[in-house]
């Protein structure tokens, strides 16, 4: 019998999509039991528009990724959405920064000024950003939302010449090692606890701060294939420097842990 493996196949089959189909069918029940609009509840309230948050990131890798890299990522990661009218959909862009690999070692200058030290630091990094579409239950103390988002991973390494000492050295000179581009579509979802609310102030004239929220939220990206370099891939021999290179799919699970804004 012949076996469906392409990659399309296998990506509609991951346990993370599967988890997440079963995540949009329990979050659409939830919507379907709240009030179809102000009118229905007691107190009249103006939604809110946009949404913002910001807060710690941390990476996980994962598949042929997380064989090459074990150890996480920590960073930070922001995103403004839309939260489209009479909707339970927030359509919106988020960006992410995170280091997973950090080295740091004292050299002299130069080999002509050997009485000059300064820190040469090494970090493996990740900028992300991506697209997303989220379903969220209406405002309340406590919201769930699946989403679906698509982008891309910039991953690149760099090395930084610092001034001493260690904390207070100014940067004198960077370069980057390696980068490349990692295309990247995945499935999320997270958690809004409220704890603070304006909502009473708004009017459709007066849209002030609405509330305040604490966000926990995981995603599942499933990244392209990608050139990228781990923690002590840089080899130095002789005056020279040798990149061992590794390339394969770059999967990564994400958590953000932070506070969300409405307007």
């Amino acid at each position: 019998m012949h076996r469906n493996s392409s990659p399309l196949f296998r990506s509609a089959t991951h346990p993370a999509y599967t988890a997440a189909l079963v995540g949009l069918a329990f979050l659409v029940g939830l919507v379907r039991t709240a009030p179809a609009n102000a009118q229905d509840a007691e107190v009249v309230d103006v939604p809110p528009v946009v949404i913002t948050g910001i807060g710690i990131l941390g990476g996980f890798p994962t598949g042929e990724f997380g064989e090459n890299v074990k150890n996480p990522g920590i960073g930070i990661s922001g995103y403004v959405g839309y939260m489209i009218p009479r909707t339970p959909a927030v359509i919106g862009l988020d960006l992410g920064y995170m280091v997973y690999g950090h080295e740091r070692r004292t050299e002299q200058f130069s080999l002509t000024i050997p009485d000059v030290l300064v820190g040469v630091v090494t970090e493996n990094n990740i900028f992300s950003m991506n697209a997303f579409l989220r379903l969220q239950t209406n405002p309340n103390p406590l919201r769930f939302y699946v989403e679906g988002v698509v982008g891309f991973h910039y991953l690149f390494t760099s090395t930084t010449i610092e001034d001493l000492p260690r904390f207070d050295g100014e940067e004198i000179a960077s370069s980057t090692n390696l980068d490349d581009f990692a295309f990247t579509k995945g499935v999320g979802g997270g958690v809004l606890i409220e704890v603070w609310n304006g909502g009473e102030e708004r009017t459709p004239q007066n849209r002030t701060l609405r509330s305040v929220s604490l966000e926990l939220r995981l995603r599942y990206h499933d990244g392209s294939e990608a050139d990228y370099l781990k923690r002590g891939d840089i080899v130095r021999r002789s005056g020279t420097a040798e990149l061992n290179i590794t390339k394969s799919t770059t999967d990564l699970i994400t958590a953000h842990f932070g506070l969300a804004i409405d307007f």
